[in-house]
């Protein structure tokens, strides 16, 4: 007897008064009952009927000249697709919302003023209004270069007027750091993360891609911002004492499968960090752990709006502790970015002023007890 593979189809098994059993179908996206036999031709039909209703209909291509149809254009190209991967990510979700504020608008009619407007479409968050505006810029670019389709003989969107927005990230400072650690103890997830990416200066993307073998002896290879090659520095010692109470952790893990005689997950065998379940970390994953694990710090005020603390605030902290490693700034900043180093350095003489000023009126203060007039 042949079996008949029927997909999208539930069957239904009724016991009738007379004691016999009869099969009913149904369309399974659509509720709808099918006809009784499955092998007959109307059963094929109406199945195949009810099958290509559900099928979504192919979207007509953008208009030529048209915003949609220049995103389009631009998704293709090298220009995009030549970015890091994050990048395409993050100008991804900007060019969405272009596309659906201004998609079916010629691009040749975008004009400085629209411009604007889009902007402060978006006043409430400064941030993804001058994100938009960024973005438009590329975009624009990208059309200018091609006139003859486009149309564009300038780019209204070049050298935009930006909203105000907070300090945006900043350095850890010492307390802070401090209050992390009291609350994540050695062999956590939390502070292993935390101290990869305070002693290397990588970015989350870049820590959940870290391998075992990138950790030795004598340093640990870290991912440059440009070229993705990675690099030899030293390891602190608070990175060795976190990725070797780490290092228990997994061992336990190990430990616990192999007792339940379950093979080792190969995220944990491979991966410098796995979750609990023995996963990699995907990087929304472990963007979502660690603000979590800085929301559970007592005291400790996280996130951009409110000035605290971020994950890439980390990276400004971590130029100054490889420095302090004996990093010359020229590694640094092909680890972390040259943006990166000159806020650090601004930062820390800013800092070092700050302590200057405070000596200067404590030895002022000093000086009057000692000579009251």
């Amino acid at each position: 007897m042949i079996k008949i593979q029927l997909r999208g189809v539930n069957k239904v098994r009724k016991r009738l008064s007379d004691g016999s059993v009869r099969m009913h179908y149904y369309h399974r996206a659509t509720k709808t009952k099918l006809p009784g036999d499955p092998t007959s031709a109307e059963f094929v039909a109406r199945l195949n009927e009810l099958n290509a209703q559900m099928k979504t209909p192919e979207r007509a291509p953008a208009a030529r000249g048209t915003i949609a149809a220049l995103i389009e254009h631009y998704r293709t190209s090298q220009d995009y697709l030549g970015l890091a991967e994050k990048t395409r990510r993050d100008y991804a979700r900007y060019l969405d919302v272009v596309k659906e504020a201004w998609g079916r608008n010629r691009v040749a009619g975008i004009d400085r003023e629209a411009v604007f407007n889009l902007r402060d479409a978006f006043q409430d968050t400064p941030r993804t209004a001058n994100y938009v505006v960024s973005v438009l810029r590329l975009l624009l670019t990208f059309a200018v270069d091609r006139p003859k389709l486009y149309g564009l003989a300038y780019n209204p969107a070049s050298r935009p007027k930006k909203l105000k927005t907070g300090a945006g990230h900043r350095p850890w400072e010492e307390a802070e750091i401090t209050a992390f650690r009291a609350h994540w103890p050695l062999g956590s997830v939390e502070r292993t993360a935390f101290e990869l990416a305070l002693n290397t200066g990588q970015r989350g993307e870049d820590v959940v891609l870290m391998e075992r073998i990138h950790f030795g002896k004598d340093g640990i290879a870290v991912a440059q911002e440009k070229t993705a090659a990675r690099v030899w520095i030293p390891v602190s010692v608070d990175l060795q004492d976190a990725l070797r109470a780490w290092e228990r952790t997994l061992e336990r893990r190990s430990a616990s499968y192999e007792d339940h005689r379950k093979p080792v997950p190969l995220a944990i065998k491979r991966m410098l960090l796995s979750t609990e379940t023995g996963r990699a970390f995907t990087v929304d994953n472990f963007r979502h752990k660690m603000i979590a694990a800085y929301q559970a710090v007592p005291g400790l005020k996280s996130g951009l709006e409110c000035g605290g603390v971020t994950s890439h605030g980390l990276r400004y902290t971590a130029a100054t502790v490889l420095h302090e490693l004996d990093c010359d700034w020229d590694t640094i900043a092909a680890i972390t970015g040259h943006e990166t180093v000159q806020m650090v350095r601004k930062y820390t003489a800013k800092k070092r002023r700050a302590k200057l000023a405070i000596a200067r009126l404590d030895a002022a203060r000093n000086e009057a007890k000692k000579n009251p007039s």
